[in-house]
């Protein structure tokens, strides 16, 4: 009989128990036997002989002592989970990555969530490629591609892949964002963007940042290209003549100005303007202060 299928070893009753002094039937003992063999070639051997070939119930007990899992079909004690192996990737580039982590991954599939810490600042879009998997894009959002600065550093970055992509869990930049409500923020500054020395033309592009710097070139007047002008946009040109040689001129298309016209630049080597400008939808309004030194 053998086990009963509960975990219980049962005898077969045939010529059992027997008796002193008595012939012991062959046939009993050949059954007895064979029960043995069963029950025994049934049970796990503890040097790794058997394999199981059913879940193994523990009846709310722990397995204790267990090794480092080392491959993906091995099981984790506390410790892996803990120090989360498998999961957090040694990464290398800055909008190229290249992550390695152990145990290697041989394939990508939906829901898996990595961690590391960024080797460098990003410049833009991102790809990663785990144990030379395959590259994949990190997107933040859903499918929207990163941009400059949305991994830091040293700073940990958590990623997470949905099929398509592995969408970053906690980007350090944010876009569209709406409040309802109040919101405060505290020591809040403004990225700037240095559009550098310009010549006879350039484009204002506030899509990094609404502070915007600009030098004059010496003797070289300069049109500026507004942005888009989408409705509740603001952003400050913080304009500077050349520091030596010969002030110049600058002029800004489709801006509207007061009653009293557009502003004639600072005519002054070393001299700062500064204009400020909004935008209804349509048309972009602007006002300077002007004549600072730098």
């Amino acid at each position: 009989m053998s086990f009963n299928g509960s975990g219980t070893f049962n005898i077969n009753s045939a010529g059992q128990p027997v008796v002193t002094n008595t012939v012991i039937s062959s046939t009993a003992f050949n059954q007895l036997t064979a029960d043995l063999a069963t029950g025994l070639s049934t049970a796990i051997t503890k040097d790794g002989q058997t394999t199981p070939t059913n879940n193994i119930p523990l009846g709310g007990y722990k397995v204790t002592n267990l090794g480092n899992g080392t491959s993906a079909t091995d099981a984790v004690n506390l410790s892996q989970l803990q120090n989360s192996t498998g999961t957090f990737l040694t990464v290398s580039g800055t909008d190229t990555l290249t992550g390695t982590v152990s145990p290697t991954v041989t394939a990508y599939a939906v829901g898996q969530i990595f961690s590391f810490v960024a080797a460098a600042t990003n410049t833009g879009a991102v790809t990663i490629n785990i144990s030379s998997v395959g590259a994949k894009s990190i997107t933040r959002l859903g499918a929207t591609a990163l941009i400059a600065g949305d991994l830091i550093i040293n700073s940990l970055a958590f990623i997470v892949y949905d099929g398509t992509q592995f969408q970053l869990l906690n980007p350090n930049t944010f876009t569209n964002i709406t409040f309802t409500g109040n919101a405060t923020f505290a020591a809040y500054t403004e990225t700037i963007t240095a559009s550098g020395t310009v010549g006879a033309s350039a484009t204002l592009s506030i899509a990094l940042g609404t502070v915007l710097t600009a030098t004059l070139t010496s003797a070289t007047a300069c049109t500026f290209t507004m942005p888009t002008a989408t409705a509740g946009k603001s952003f400050v040109l913080l304009l500077k003549q050349p520091s030596s040689g010969t002030a110049t001129t600058a002029t800004f298309t489709g801006v509207k100005w007061n009653s009293g016209g557009a502003p004639t630049i600072t005519a002054t080597v070393g001299k700062l303007d500064i204009f400020a400008f909004v935008a209804d939808g349509t048309n972009w309004y602007g006002t300077a202060t002007q004549g600072y030194t730098y």
